[in-house]
């Protein structure tokens, strides 16, 4: 005999529970907002408690409405082209989500260019969405935009990288602190006690240096007592043969080098230094774009650690579903994982079918 039908929870159930009215019940489960925040406490806790869940597929046959979502994110280059691996998270989500009227609109922007991201977050701003997925860049048009949407009660979640107390209903991405530290776990058993660690970032003026400071940080912690010395090396120019000469002087001018981590665009330094060098050192760097990838299978990187943009992606287009279709609210932050990638499991993690590797 199968187990007993649990009944169906309603909103008159719920304002029993936590002893308010239908009304403010219906605000919440819609969304509208006017809730102080006290009733809007016991509400949730008797949707909770009650474990209610909405039946969607009579609420989508009533409505019919769609949801439109804006996603603001740096277009994939030449030399930026890790954007371009969003776009099969994405693609994933909408073959499940599209039934359910969740339309996606993409806003894209120049990574490093201030006046590109003001323009997409204007065209956020005017466009009547009801839910925003973006990377945000700078931060004083990031607070303009969720100045804007807190008004109108508009959800955003960040991706990628996080700018914290602005609002967002929650972050999708990596913990960068603790991907730094893993990269010194890793760093730590491949290099001799007592040898020096050169730490690189090779960045744009404006681009948003905040994860690639946190993963310093996180990496700086494991050797804090340790006996290796670390070396930094940062530069702005964006002359590449500056930056060579530099790179250079550096590896050559310390003959107990013996490990390299790059917190951003790893292929560039491999690009810009001899592999002789290269090929006598521990090398851990960032995300499986098809240069870095060639670089791993001949061994002048060691290790990279994946971002999983795919899943990010994906991820953040169903937490936006959830949020507005299901009135389920997601935790202020979603980490996910630290993939470490080798020159021997490379072929196995591109044999990954997309759905096995963005749910989970």
């Amino acid at each position: 005999m199968g187990a007993p039908e649990k009944p169906t929870i309603g909103i008159k159930d719920i304002a029993r529970y936590a002893g308010v009215s239908t009304g403010p019940v219906d605000k919440i489960l819609n969304n509208r907002g006017g809730v102080s925040k006290a009733t809007e406490a016991k509400i949730l806790k008797a949707i909770e408690e009650l474990g209610y869940q909405p039946n969607i597929f009579a609420s989508r046959l009533k409505s019919a409405k769609e949801y439109r979502i804006a996603v603001l994110m740096p277009y994939a280059t030449n030399d930026i082209p890790y954007w371009g691996q969003h776009q099969h998270g994405f693609d994933a989500a909408m073959v499940e989500l599209r039934p359910y009227g969740i339309k996606l609109e993409m806003l894209p922007f120049s990574q490093n260019d201030v006046l590109s991201f003001k323009d997409a977050v204007s065209k956020a701003i005017l466009g009547n969405f009801q839910g925003i997925l973006m990377v945000p860049v700078f931060h004083d048009d990031t607070a303009r935009l969720l100045n804007a949407t807190a008004r109108n009660h508009v959800p955003v979640v960040f991706f990628d990288s996080n700018i914290s107390g602005l609002g967002q209903l929650s972050f999708i991405g990596q913990h960068s602190g603790d991907s730094g530290y893993t990269a010194a776990e890793i760093m730590g058993r491949c290099v001799p006690e007592r040898s020096e660690i050169l730490i690189a970032t090779i960045k744009k003026k404006d681009d948003n240096h905040l994860h690639f400071a946190n993963r310093e940080a996180g990496f700086r912690t494991y050797f804090e007592n340790k006996n290796n010395r670390l070396v930094t090396y940062e530069n702005e120019v964006a002359d590449e043969q500056t930056i060579a000469a530099e790179l250079l002087d550096i590896v050559r001018s310390t003959p107990s080098l013996s490990g390299i981590f790059v917190t951003n665009d790893i292929h560039k330094l491999v690009r810009l230094l001899p592999t002789s060098l290269l090929d006598k050192r521990c090398l851990i760097g960032y995300d499986l774009i098809d240069e870095n990838i060639d670089y791993l299978k001949k061994e002048h990187i060691s290790f990279l650690i994946s971002q999983q943009p795919q899943m990010q992606a994906y991820k953040g287009v169903k937490v936006l579903y959830e949020y507005l279709v299901l009135k389920k609210k997601p935790s202020a932050e979603i980490f996910v994982p630290i993939d470490i990638i080798t020159p021997t499991n490379i072929k196995y993690y591109n044999r990954i079918e997309l759905r096995d590797a963005v749910l989970f």
